[in-house]
């Protein structure tokens, strides 16, 4: 009660002395753990729901669209056509790149903070997914050094120092490497030329980190999986016995 108490009168604080609109609807943000987002954007069914309550690929998690499920098998029987190719073992994620979680992952490439409203999305998807995500070594998908000193922080890290404290698992920050400064992938960029542009991007310094090791991959975002491809092709070239992804959100199309 009392630190419900307390949780009340900081908010009450903070909107008078800090007032926010919502990144996303322009609304108030009353709550400091709602973040840049106020709870009605939160609340929108949309941002998880297609994740957490419909059928998706047992492999990327890409959901299968509202009348695409209909009649379909259980999810651990689906599978797309957009992750054939993959190296990865298994790819989850918290919600779509949307609403609220988009405000957020936004937010997040300048201030180095997770709201706690985040935080339980984010160790929701892994509870609900850890049978298939499951790993012994965290590892983030790492900016080039120049990217980092420009931002002073790399978000994935942020994302995975949270998964590891919260599940107690190892974490590794210096064995995977972005060696190669890629430009920043610009709005529309189709796969292809996203695959091409993270040819090379990353380098195994420390091999014997992963070898014989299962790696929980963390990012952001996953967009068309390119960025994720070249990592877990690098660890698994490396010797780790396997690859598994969770980001905050996806871009997703929910077709067949």
């Amino acid at each position: 009660m009392l630190t419900r108490a307390l949780k009340s009168i900081r908010d009450g604080l903070l909107s008078l002395a800090y007032p926010q609109q919502c990144r996303m609807c322009g609304n108030p943000v009353r709550s400091w753990d709602d973040g840049v987002a106020c709870r009605e954007c939160w609340e929108d069914p949309g941002i998880t729901s297609l994740f957490f309550d419909l059928p998706s690929c047992r492999k990327c998690g890409r959901p299968f669209g509202i009348q695409s499920a209909l009649g379909l098998p259980s999810s651990n029987e689906l599978s797309c056509i957009d992750c054939s190719g993959q190296l990865f073992e298994a790819a989850r994620s918290c919600g779509a790149y949307s609403g609220a979680l988009e405000a957020s992952i936004i937010f997040l490439k300048s201030e180095p903070h997770v709201c706690p409203r985040l935080r339980e999305i984010l160790f929701r998807a892994y509870l609900i997914n850890r049978p298939v995500i499951e790993s012994e070594l965290v590892v983030a998908v790492p900016l080039h050094r120049l990217r980092q000193r420009e931002r002073g922080f790399n978000q994935a890290t942020i994302i995975a120092r949270l998964i590891a404290s919260r599940f107690d698992l190892a974490f590794d920050d210096s064995s995977l490497a972005r060696v190669a400064h890629t430009s920043r992938h610009r709005a529309g960029i189709d796969a292809i030329d996203r695959a091409k542009s993270v040819e090379g991007a990353f380098k195994v310094t420390r091999p014997k980190k992963v070898s014989g090791l299962s790696v929980l991959l963390i990012d952001d975002l996953f967009t068309t999986g390119s960025t994720i491809a070249a990592a877990t092709k690098d660890l698994l070239d490396a010797g780790a016995a396997r690859v598994r992804v969770l980001t905050i959100a996806r871009a997703v199309r929910t077709g067949p």
